[in-house]
């Protein structure tokens, strides 16, 4: 199945797509720093430097065919509640309205294969509800986490498309959860400490935190999450690497230069779990066959761990001996004096 990724940017909903057997033939950004990534990672996709949300597309797209899917991630930053108050009416109402553009270029197309993510807010779910009031054979969404497709994050994304698409992802079986632990496992890394913590803060004012055998809090676009010890002490900030690890894409897949661009790139992006699940519905669709069956547990490697910013101490192995002989010495005294008559 064809793929056109529009509002690409680094390529998280592309990445998914290949993943999933995809061939991604096309993908539409304003900004060229992405662009260049995309166009990088993506081997034999053709990319387009084209502003989207205007009355004339500037872009040619292919025709509409039951073997294409049209995805369109529209900015999400001005509607997202990491940003709180701080976005003015106008910034909202430009978020709503390249929404709506997004729907209104997929119906007015007669796509017969397509999905739509932003973030779920109250906002963005009464623009879906409208139409999906308005176009009920032809639009459907729903509030749905990336966690439950594989990745070691909680993500919650709205995601529109035709009814049939959408109540396949509803009705996939929830993805065994995966740790951060595990997740950096799996490319042969180690977490260089036993927790991390996000911005938030909970009731008594200690900063949230969650332990590495857990899933990680929500990549943001704007700051990174922080790697700490057990009593809170930071060892360091993620890496951009370190939050693409989380967002599921690849170690080959490029990043941008600059922690904050990369940070910027990865924390807006798909994850790629979730848009791997996305094409594997329109492809099921598509082909008439059966959903792919649930992957099996894989194999953890036994990666050794690594502790940033503590010093070995060479002391410590001959206390832990020393330790072990007086506990030794103390069960020997216990026997002895229960066996005695």
């Amino acid at each position: 199945m064809r793929v056109v990724d529009l509002f690409a940017g680094l390529g998280g909903f592309s990445a998914g797509a290949l993943d999933a057997g995809a061939q991604v033939i096309l993908g539409v950004d304003h900004d060229p720093v992405p662009l260049k990534l995309w166009s990088a990672n993506v081997a034999g996709g053709k990319a387009v430097l084209a502003a989207l949300g205007k009355d004339e597309l500037a872009v040619d797209l292919p025709p509409p065919s039951p073997s294409l899917h049209v995805h369109a991630s529209s900015p999400c930053t001005d509607l997202s509640i990491a940003r709180g108050r701080s976005a003015s009416t106008d910034e909202v109402d430009e978020g709503v309205r390249m929404l709506s553009w997004c729907l209104d270029l997929v119906l007015k197309r007669g796509d017969h294969s397509w999905s739509l993510e932003n973030v779920s807010t109250p906002k963005t779910r009464a623009v879906l509800t409208e139409y999906a009031s308005n176009f009920p054979g032809r639009v459907a969404f729903a509030s749905l986490d990336a966690a439950d497709f594989g990745a070691a994050q909680s993500r919650i994304r709205l995601i529109a498309g035709p009814p049939k698409l959408i109540k396949l992802l509803q009705e996939m079986p929830s993805a065994r959860r995966v740790s951060v632990r595990e997740a950096f496992a799996l490319q042969g890394l180690a977490v260089p400490a036993p927790y991390f913590k996000n911005q938030t803060k909970s009731r008594d004012g200690t900063p949230c935190r969650r332990s590495v055998e857990e899933q990680a809090f929500t990549v943001c676009a704007s700051h990174a999450l922080t790697w700490v010890e057990h009593d809170g002490r930071t060892v360091k900030v993620m890496s951009a690497q370190d939050s693409a690890v989380l967002m599921g894409f690849k170690a080959s897949w490029r990043l941008a230069k600059g922690s904050r661009n990369a940070q910027r790139m990865v924390g807006n992006a798909l994850c790629v779990q979730m848009a791997r699940a996305i094409m594997q519905a329109a492809i099921s669709i598509e082909t008439a066959t059966p959903m792919p069956a649930a992957e099996p547990a894989r194999t953890v490697p036994n990666v050794k761990p690594t502790r940033v910013g503590q010093p070995k101490r060479p002391g410590d192995y001959r206390r832990l001996k020393k330790r072990i002989r007086t506990i030794e010495t103390l069960v020997r005294n216990v026997h002895s004096s229960t066996t005695q008559p």
